[in-house]
């Protein structure tokens, strides 16, 4: 069995610029090729296939035009030497050229770092493993830093050892990091132990050999096709696990017709019938979208490309296949544990069972097999990451996401990277995320929670316009069917599509043009000057005003007033303009409830309309006011001074006596902007009353004001 836990193939293939597969084997190509079996010892046990696996692999790569140097049975010093001289072949090689390094053996993780493991090493405990073993990651920069061309670093080292649990006798551990215009593929899934192989090579190893010397494969399509190999020869005990941070196409063998010989096309084993036959076995009922596609890329008018191509939308879309309600069905019931699994859909019902079941060592191995697979599907990360914060805590679960996202072209697991971040990080990134994947419609969804008053508590105005806007764009992803296919647990989904739902119908009542300028400005005239206020539909810690020819300055704080939510100060909603004041446009800005600026907003104050306004806000609160009464030396007095005092706003006044039908005017006399609630000593409006019967019992009253509108006829009681 084999140890290391993740490192199988680092395919640091970052070829400047590949301008096609025949330029990409016109490169220069070096290999090294170590192989490690001859341990002795309780603690590394002897490996019977690593040395046959080296030759396998060196004669594949010799066929794929590498220069090949193998080294067997190696101690530390050969080890390091070895790695030595081929960085230096590779510093005197052209640019871009390519290299492959490949170890079969023993490995093991300590500290949170991978080790090969030499011939002789004296490992009893995590200390050795620094002055015993070769870090892998002092070998994958050895070999970034040797050249500025492509790696392939093939490490099939992850049989089982009798270490101490310390040293990590359970496989390799993720990679923290990945190499510039690499390709990483791990034997087996992080954690998970590989098998030895009962032939003459390891599973993995024969794979490898298998696949990668067929014409007009990428590389990502090889150990595609790798995987499915080996899941299928142990029986899903091994899921072979890649990682990538290539930029461009990489082919081993070019097809024929694209320039590359027509020997080397002739050495990939099998006919292509049987190829294909094999291949569309593997995938036809996969269900995933990925492994489908693999067989259209390697056979795009093969036999089976009608039906691959029907199956892929159906992957895509999500429907056509009833696996997954069996697969929940299967939940529900509590049914058995696949023993063989092979398909990414059992990896992942086995994970479910094996959590609801208690054994969280087994399904969290589950969980990672599944995801080798590079499956498009949120809800399974969602589950894992839940069994990961029990055992692991938030930051323990996004130390490990972090290495599960290094070098994969998998936006899902990038996405389910950044659900772990703390809130402003989180915001951030998917922000970023977004920009990259405008279409990844679970990231609208997760995006819009943390905009909501839910999460927030408090919401601003701004948090409420960038919810409202995240909810629309989801929803068009809903209704578009861009939505469901990134969930096997349907109902997972429906409660989040609810949600969104209930939440955007709750932001629909809030006004569009509030959200785009908050500020609304009122304004009170008094013989004094202006008086304006500030009405603004967003909650602020402190508001700023900026006059033309000024800088924003504070109109300062409330005295003695507290917000009671925030034990803030309640912040001075006014200002002062002086009374001969012309057309202003002010800026107004804010702090928002959490602390940030927002605006400047525009709003314009001009006198005339703003005398109108404010006048006849007054008269419209105050109407009960409009009229008095009063009975002096036997007559019964009919007093118009409230209404004379903010005649600027009124530009009549009709009045009846016992009727609802107003029908003689009252002259209150001209507005003067200067003195506007002065009542004048003299001429029209300095007569204030007029005498009515004293039977009188109710005077009607309704207002034509300046703005073009009425105010309804108000009727008041006269008395007797």
């Amino acid at each position: 069995m084999r140890l290391l836990q993740g490192i199988a193939l680092i395919a640091c293939l970052g070829i400047a610029q590949m301008l096609g597969a025949a330029s990409a084997l016109a490169a220069e190509r070096l290999a090294l090729v170590i192989g490690n079996g001859g341990y002795s010892g309780a603690a590394m046990t002897p490996l019977k296939n690593p040395v046959n696996d080296a030759a396998l692999i060196a004669d594949t790569l010799r066929q794929a035009g590498f220069a090949v140097e193998t080294v067997l049975d190696a101690d530390l010093r050969t080890m390091k030497g070895a790695v030595r001289d081929f960085t230096r072949r590779l510093g005197e090689a052209g640019e871009g050229s390519i290299a492959a390094v490949y170890y079969s053996g023993h490995g093991f993780q300590a500290g949170g770092r991978n080790y090969l493991a030499p011939i002789g090493a004296d490992l009893q405990d995590e200390v050795d493993a620094e002055f015993e073993a070769l870090a892998v990651d002092w070998v994958l920069s050895a070999v970034e830093d040797a050249h500025k061309g492509a790696n392939i670093v093939i490490l099939d080292a992850c049989r089982n050892t009798a270490l101490s649990r310390s040293v990590g006798a359970g496989g390799l551990a993720l990679l923290n990091s990945t190499p510039r215009g690499s390709f990483i593929s791990f034997a087996t899934a992080p954690g998970s132990t590989a098998a030895d192989g009962a032939g003459l090579n390891s599973p993995y190893t024969s794979a490898i050999a298998a696949e990668l010397l067929t014409p007009g494969r990428s590389i990502e399509a090889v150990f595609k096709a790798v995987r499915l190999r080996v899941v299928e020869a142990t029986g899903g005990d091994q899921v072979p696990w890649d990682h990538s941070s290539l930029t461009s196409e990489i082919v081993f063998v070019p097809d024929a017709a694209a320039g590359g010989p027509a020997a080397i096309a002739s050495a990939a084993p099998g006919s292509d019938v049987q190829l294909e036959l094999q291949l569309w076995n593997d995938v036809k009922d996969s269900g995933s979208a990925d492994q489908i596609r693999s067989y259209l890329d390697r056979f795009p008018n093969g036999a089976f490309a009608t039906l691959a191509k029907t199956r892929l939308e159906e992957a895509e879309t999500g429907s056509g296949d009833d696996r997954i309600g069996q697969l929940f069905a299967q939940l529900a019931s509590r049914s058995l544990i696949v023993d063989t699994p092979t398909q990414p859909h059992e990896f992942y019902s086995n994970a479910r069972l094996k959590e609801i079941r208690g054994d969280y060592p087994g399904a969290r191995q589950d969980y990672l097999k599944y995801f080798a697979f590079g499956m498009p599907q949120v809800d399974p990360h969602l589950r894992f990451q839940s069994v990961l914060r029990v055992q692991e805590g938030r930051a323990g679960a996004l130390e490990i996401y972090r290495s599960l996202s290094q070098g994969r072209n998998d936006p899902t697991t990038l996405f389910a990277e950044i659900l772990l971040e703390e809130r402003d990080e989180r915001v951030r990134r998917l922000g970023a995320f977004l920009d990259a994947y405008p279409d990844f419609s679970p990231a609208l969804y997760a995006l819009s929670q943390d905009y909501s008053q839910t999460r927030l508590g408090q919401q601003s105005a701004t948090d409420k316009a960038r919810e409202r806007d995240l909810l629309d764009r989801f929803m068009a992803a809903v209704e578009d069917g861009r939505f469901l296919g990134y969930y096997l647990d349907q109902q997972m989904a429906a409660e989040q599509v609810e949600d969104a739902r209930t939440r955007l119908a709750a932001l629909s009542f809030i006004n569009p043009a509030a959200l785009a300028n908050p500020v609304r400005l009122n304004a009170m005239r008094s013989n004094q000057g202006w008086m304006l206020t500030l009405a603004i539909a967003d909650r602020t810690r402190e508001i700023f005003v900026k006059l033309p020819g000024g800088e924003p300055r504070s109109t300062g704080f409330v005295n003695g007033a507290v917000d009671p939510s925030t034990g803030a100060p309640i912040p001075y909603p006014a200002f002062e303009l002086p009374g001969n004041a012309g057309d202003t446009a002010i800026e107004v800005s804010y702090l928002d409830i959490h602390g940030e600026m927002q605006g400047p907003f525009s709003v314009s104050f001009t006198p005339g309309d703003a005398l109108v306004s404010g006048q006849k806000d007054i008269l419209e609160r105050l109407s009960t006011g409009w009229l008095a009464f009063r009975d002096w030396d036997g007559r019964k007095l009919l007093y118009f001074t409230h209404l004379i005092s903010y005649r600027c706003a009124i530009q009549e006044v009709r009045y009846a006596l016992d009727s609802d039908t107003p029908n003689q005017v009252f002259d209150t006399g001209p507005c003067d902007p200067d003195n506007p609630h002065a009542i004048p000593a003299s001429g029209p409006g300095s007569t204030v009353h007029v005498d009515i019967p004293a039977a009188t019992s109710f005077v009607s009253v309704e207002l034509f004001y300046r703005d073009g509108t009425r105010s309804g006829v108000k009727r008041f009681d006269a008395g007797q």
